[in-house]
Order: structure tokens, then C-alpha cells, then sequence
């Protein structure tokens, strides 16, 4: 009964945003997502400030939590952002400062919860972001306190220089081994490691965006060059991890779009194996083995098709609205809403900054 109602509470939101959308002036610079588009994804995920991954079980997990933020205040919503915050801090935040990753109802409904005390380091840097956001955006300094404490121990704990490569870690514990690292592409939020580097300059967050840039290729694997979720590093450079599905799946494909979001200097070689990927397939899969040609048999969501027209966009300097994005449906979950919405922020962060991206070297 909660699916179903969430499904009308959905459907009902999309008709309104995309009636208001062609009724309103364009949005203030301040505001860079639609109340409407936020009220209907927290109608359907957001539980006092818990936001709910109701394809898996109503799980929350920390990441969530950063979209979440990260869309209440674009949104210019404090009382959900500071909602959002609270339960967060209250129920998901380590002695240490970073964040266990996974919650699971249970009936205290408290951190009692947590089933998986390991942070997602993408968290961290989300939650991070959506803070100093919230600073600029309301002049709190507690926003920047916070944010100052969580960049300070993810840089810390989480960033680290194996080899010759700076690497980010994707949690506290267990991805090192044997002089293997393993890593998450889409960890690397490109955005917001360039504004964690201009808040906190003596941190090593630019180096680490601008040394990610090559990273994102060095990784790339399969026919089209596409990076895997999760990769392994060694002194014999990068391969996909033992230690999963050797797939370009639901993590790496917000790497693209990070790519595109971010200011690095990017050249034609960046965006290639994704627009490769994409205009080979009459209908493209949600997942593509990189190691054999084994595919979803189910189709990519709005979410990942939405990503697709913003990188292809920015990757030939063409003009891009976010009108012109697909809209979400009934079958969309929290995941492919995200993804969306992630993708709206996107494309009102970079409209006023130019598009032409191609034939620039770092």
C-alpha cells in the first residue's frame, strides 16, 4: 500500500512540475532545482528526514542522505535540509565523523538500525558539498563547521597515495590488500571535489579531481573503454576487481556525469567511450558486462537516459534545458530519481559557464 501510494504521490508531482515548468520565468540562480520536482521526490522517499531506497528493501544508506541535501537546498527547502541533517547526524554519524553506510527499519527506528557500520566515502563528499551549500546558501556557520570536520577527516582517513596514484578510498575498511587498492570511479564527484578544494585549499582535493580526470580513463575496459564500477589498482595499473561483477552498471554510470559537471578541462578521449556506448545501442541496457558480451535484459532508466542527453550536450557545447530531459514514471525508483534530479542540478549549475568542453588539454 505505501508503493502504490508513493507511485500517485509521484505521478500527481510530475504533472504539476511540468505544468508549472512551462508556466514560470526560469528559476532565480539561487534556486537550481523546481520545489515542485523536490516535493515529488520527497513526497514519495523522504520519512523525517530519512530518504527511503524503496526499490531495496526501505533501506536508507548515507549516500541517499547526501542526495537528499543536496537537493533540499537546492531546492531552497531548510526545514527539510535541516530534517534531513538531523536524522543523519543523529542516526547514521560515527564518533569519528564519517557515516555508517546502510540502515534497515527495524523497531527501534534508531542507529540501532545501522547493519553496516562502514562508511561509502561518496558520502562523505556529498554530505560535505551539501553543507557548504547550505552556508553559502543560509549564512549558518554551524553548515560550515560541520562541513569543515567531515572534509578534514575524509581527507584524513579516506584519501591516500599508493604508488605513483593519489587514490581515494571508498571506505575505512576493507579495500586494501596485498598491494591491491580497490576503488569506485563514481566516487570522484567532481563538482564537489572543486568546491571542497576552494573552502579548504590545504586539503588534497583539487589535486585529486585533476588526477582523477586520468584515472576515469585509465580504468576504462570492454569494447567501448567504459570504466567499471569497481576497480582494482596495482603496480600493473587498473583492472575490474576481482571482488565484483566486472560491469559498467549503476556506480560508474554517474561517472560521465560528474565528468561533464565538473570544471576540469576535459578533451573529446573524456566523453568518447560514453557516447560510444550510447549511440550503438538501439535500446540501451541498464548494465554491460566489460569482461563478455552479457547485457541487462531490462533497458536503462529515466534517470541514466537523462545523464545521456546532459554529457552528450556538453560534450558537443550544445545548448541543453532541463525541460528537455526525459520525465519520470511510475516505474522510476529513488535510484533513477536521483539520478535525474542529480542531472537538473547539473545542467542549471553549468548553463551559465559555457558548454564547448571538446579539444581543451589539462
Amino acid at each position: 500500500m505505501k508503493l502504490v501510494f508513493a507511485v500517485i504521490l509521484l505521478v500527481a508531482g510530475i504533472a504539476g512540475y511540468w505544468l508549472l515548468q512551462s508556466q514560470q520565468p526560469k528559476m532565480p540562480v539561487t534556486q537550481r532545482l523546481a520545489p515542485e520536482l523536490w516535493e515529488a521526490f520527497a513526497d514519495a522517499f523522504e520519512e523525517e528526514g530519512r530518504i527511503v531506497d524503496r526499490d531495496n528493501q526501505d533501506i536508507s544508506h548515507s549516500e541517499g542522505q547526501g542526495y537528499g541535501l543536496l537537493f533540499a537546498e537546492a531546492a531552497g527547502d531548510r526545514q527539510a535540509f535541516d530534517r534531513i541533517w538531523r536524522w543523519t547526524q543523529q542516526t547514521l554519524q560515527r564518533p569519528d565523523g564519517l557515516f555508517s553506510w546502510k540502515f534497515e527499519p527495524c523497531a527501534s527506528q534508531d542507529r540501532r538500525c545501522v547493519t553496516d557500520r562502514n562508511n561509502a566515502t561518496d558520502a562523505e563528499i556529498l554530505i560535505a558539498w551539501a553543507l557548504l551549500k547550505a552556508y553559502q546558501r543560509w549564512q549558518d556557520s554551524t553548515y560550515l563547521q560541520e562541513a569543515t570536520r567531515i572534509a578534514q577527516v575524509t581527507s584524513d582517513f579516506l584519501v591516500i597515495q599508493h604508488h605513483d596514484q593519489l587514490l581515494l578510498l571508498p571506505g575505512h575498511s576493507g579495500f586494501t590488500e596485498s598491494g591491491r587498492v580497490t576503488i569506485n570511479a563514481s566516487y570522484w564527484v567532481f563538482p564537489a571535489l572543486e568546491a571542497l578544494a576552494e573552502q579548504f585549499p590545504d586539503q588534497p582535493w583539487q589535486q585529486l579531481a585533476v588526477t582523477g580526470r586520468k584515472l576515469m580513463l585509465a580504468q576504462g575496459a570492454g569494447q567501448y573503454g567504459l570504466p567499471p564500477d569497481w576497480a582494482d589498482y596495482t603496480l600493473d595499473g587498473f583492472q575490474p576487481s576481482s571482488l565484483f561483477p566486472a560491469r559498467y552498471s549503476y556506480d560508474a554510470v554517474r561517472v560521465p556525469l560528474h565528468l561533464a559537471w565538473s570544471e576540469l578541462p576535459l578533451m573529446d578521449r573524456d566523453f568518447e567511450p560514453y557516447l560510444s556506448f550510447w549511440s550503438a545501442q538501439d535500446s540501451v541496457p541498464a548494465w554491460v558486462s566489460l569482461t563478455d558480451a552479457e547485457q541487462a535484459e531490462y533497458a536503462w532508466s529515466t534517470g541514466m537516459q537523462a545523464i545521456a542527453q546532459f554529457v552528450t550536450s556538453r560534450a558537443k557545447g550544445e545548448h541543453l534545458r532541463v525541460t528537455d530531459l526525459p520525465q519520470p514514471g511510475g516505474e522510476d525508483g529513488y535510484f533513477s530519481w536521483s539520478l535525474l534530479l542529480l542531472t537538473h542540478l547539473a545542467v542549471n549549475e553549468t548553463s551559465d559557464s559555457g558548454s564547448g568542453t571538446q579539444g581543451q588539454e589539462l
